[in-house]
């Protein structure tokens, strides 16, 4: 499956700048067995690619970590 990540903001007071970009997007090949959603508490794993721990769910497809605010989507499967 493709879950498109998009990085909408830096979070207020970051606790450890990461330097990516807002307007950050990337689309990742996730095993589908190997997806789970964002979950507070744990980092957004996206097969390789990982956030810094996940503070707030804000929405269904938008999560705040120590650091940025992201989108995610399924986009295929």
């Amino acid at each position: 499956m493709e879950v498109k990540l998009t990085k909408l903001s830096e979070a207020p007071q970051p606790r450890h700048p990461n330097n990516i970009e807002v307007g950050f997007v990337r689309v990742f090949n996730v095993p589908q067995d190997f997806f789970r959603p964002p979950t507070v508490g744990e980092r957004f794993n996206l097969y390789g690619f990982s956030t810094s721990v996940v503070q707030e769910i804000l929405d269904d497809n938008t999560f705040r970590t120590f650091n940025s605010i992201y989108k995610w989507n399924v986009t295929n499967g």
